[in-house]
């Protein structure tokens, strides 16, 4: 058995205590002009503001080789942060996906999402929500060749097999629109892509901007079909249901956005290339 020093024993104590003080309840002095007591204020000072993220969404958020964020989603969060007086080394990635990011918002486990969360009544009720801050609605994603049979849902044939993103609106959308669909549930989009691929589903649910990504990647395997359906969908910036003030303040900012072309011009750098129509600004943003 090997005995340490009484005198180690002491340091490796004070060291331990010191790393704790440093870590337990660090602040970092950023000027800000936020009030006492804010969100904002609280975020500002910070060692790292934690953002939800999903990988492996072409254009809006994904892992480039170096291991860094991209994408439209993750430049817009990145523009809310620095909002904050932080940067994007403040920032702490955290991987998401549909099913967990509410969860982990109430858990405190990230402070807002990078990712397509689309607004509802049952998550208005949950979280608060800024924005919206884009306007779309749902398609399905088929093999190039089956896109041509297919013009309106009634070509859907029955037994057709649909991948849903679990803990997304797919799955009551498919069940009520395309009924004589069968569902499958994916807990990425990248699993409903691999499943279309290899045959073991017909066709992907999601909106155009999350699918379009795919199809400028692989334009000789997939298509988008013609038509869209549903009452579409409506993308905000999850937060805690708690932090009404910082919902209010991520509006203004996404309204300034809008109004100097910050969001036309994110979306061109990232979306330009899929063909749809950069975001317009939103007649009204959510009551928070």
């Amino acid at each position: 058995m090997f005995h340490r020093s009484k005198c180690a024993v002491f340091t490796a104590a004070v060291v331990t205590i010191l790393g704790m003080t440093a870590c337990g309840s660090a602040t970092v002095d950023r000027p800000n002009d936020f009030p006492e007591g804010s969100t904002m204020a609280e975020l500002a000072a910070a060692p790292k503001i934690k953002v939800g993220a999903s990988p492996n969404q072409p254009g809006l958020a994904e892992l480039n080789l170096q291991h860094d964020w991209e994408g439209f989603n993750i430049d817009l969060a990145v523009l809310l942060v620095e909002s904050l007086g932080m940067s994007s080394d403040d920032i702490e990635w955290v991987h998401t996906t549909a099913a967990n990011r509410i969860p982990f918002l109430k858990q405190g486990k990230v402070d807002l999402f990078a990712t397509a969360l689309a607004i509802t009544p049952a998550r208005e009720e949950a979280i608060s929500i800024s924005g919206p801050y884009l306007d779309t609605a749902p398609q399905l994603m088929v093999r190039k060749d089956d896109a041509e049979r297919i013009e309106s849902l009634q070509d859907v044939p029955a037994g057709t097999k649909v991948c849903v993103l679990q803990g997304s609106q797919g799955q009551p959308r498919v069940a009520e629109f395309i009924p004589q669909a069968e569902i499958s549930e994916f807990n990425t989009l990248t699993n409903c892509v691999r499943a279309l691929e290899q045959g073991t589903v017909d066709a992907i649910d999601s909106t155009a901007p999350l699918l379009a990504g795919f199809v400028v990647d692989k334009p000789d395997e997939f298509a988008l079909a013609p038509m869209t359906y549903g009452d579409g969908e409506k993308w905000g910036i999850g937060l805690a249901d708690d932090r009404s003030d910082l919902c209010e303040y991520f509006n203004e900012q996404l309204t300034q956005a809008f109004d100097d072309g910050t969001i036309e011009e994110l979306w061109d750098r990232h979306m330009g290339a899929s063909g749809l129509k950069a975001p317009v600004a939103p007649e009204s943003m959510t009551s928070c």
